[in-house]
């Protein structure tokens, strides 16, 4: 058991968060889950479709695509949370199944928090990579959310269109579209949240390389925004970790881009040696297991490297 559980069962709180369903992961609070506690991951994808005549089975399409692209996350129903994850949760890819490249990862550069420390920023590509290999993708599915689950997530996107012919571009329409997702994490968790912040947006040039740009300098944006959350509720974090994904549309083509954080409890059969019997043992093991040690005893492929994944 982390020291944290040690802490958190001494005030009655519990993380466990475990599906009684084999192979699916279940949305937090869904009748039936073990523990009170929950999951949470970090997904970022951009989807497009040709347009139709119907722009509101376009933007369906569209944000369709984007769910299922990349981290699998299809055919559920998706819930608003406001974007904390607190006492409860473990965030995949750092408190389980911990991916490596967290630990090997170089701060992009700080940000000055109100309490006088800094603030590392981070990639947050070892998170959505987590997230991957954990899910699946469509075609190489693991343990995703069960079809017609109901999924808590932070979550927010952008649609917008590029026109066929070539001309001033109107209201609703773009080159491209961008989302953003970050995850800071508390310097006291027992006592403090984790947070996400969301962000989505379009682009209005053709230049890909400008839009790559534009979104190093939007990282540093939503560095200082992370930072002046903190100092609304008094609280400072030890790492933020920020994610993006984007698109470049063809002419004639919708796009989506969604920013996702979903709130989810995990199958016992993806605990290697987990039993339905002890679900504090299962939470502990996938506390103990990094990534690539869990990849190896479910006898998985690593389909990040192996798809070459892009955001």
């Amino acid at each position: 058991m982390a020291k944290i559980d040690e802490i958190l069962n001494q005030e009655g709180i519990d993380r466990i968060a475990i599906s009684p369903y084999k192979q699916y992961s279940r949305g937090y609070m869904e009748p039936g889950n073990l523990g009170t506690g929950y999951v949470t991951g970090l997904k970022v994808d951009a989807g497009t479709r040709v347009k139709t005549d119907d722009e509101v089975l376009d933007g369906i399409v569209s944000y369709d695509r984007a769910e299922c692209k990349n981290a699998y996350m299809g055919q559920i129903n998706m819930t608003t949370a406001s974007s904390f994850t607190g006492v409860q949760g473990h965030i995949l890819g750092y408190d389980l199944l911990r991916n490596p490249a967290v630990d090997n990862a170089k701060p992009l550069f700080e940000e000055d928090q109100w309490d006088g420390s800094k603030l590392p920023i981070y990639d947050g590509k070892p998170l959505q990579d987590t997230l991957v290999e954990y899910f699946g993708t469509s075609d190489n599915r693991r343990h995703y959310p069960a079809p017609g689950s109901f999924i808590v997530c932070a979550n927010k996107g952008v649609t917008s269109y590029r026109p066929k012919e070539d001309r001033p571009l109107r209201t609703g329409e773009s080159y491209g579209v961008w989302s953003a997702i970050a995850i800071s994490i508390a310097k006291d968790p027992v006592h403090n949240s984790s947070m996400f912040i969301e962000d989505a947006g379009t682009w209005n040039t053709p230049n890909e390389d400008d839009l790559n740009e534009f979104l190093d300098r939007r990282r540093r944006a939503i560095a200082l925004s992370i930072a002046q959350c903190g100092q609304d509720a008094n609280t400072s974090f030890a790492s933020s970790w920020i994610g993006f994904a984007h698109v470049m549309m063809k002419p004639g083509e919708i796009g989506n881009a969604i920013t996702v954080g979903p709130y989810f409890s995990i199958p016992v059969d993806a605990v290697p040696g987990g039993s339905i019997l002890t679900p504090d043992v299962d939470m502990n093991i996938m506390e103990q297991l990094t990534l690539p040690k869990w990849l190896e005893k479910m006898k998985y492929q690593s389909i990040v490297k192996d798809q070459h994944i892009e955001y």
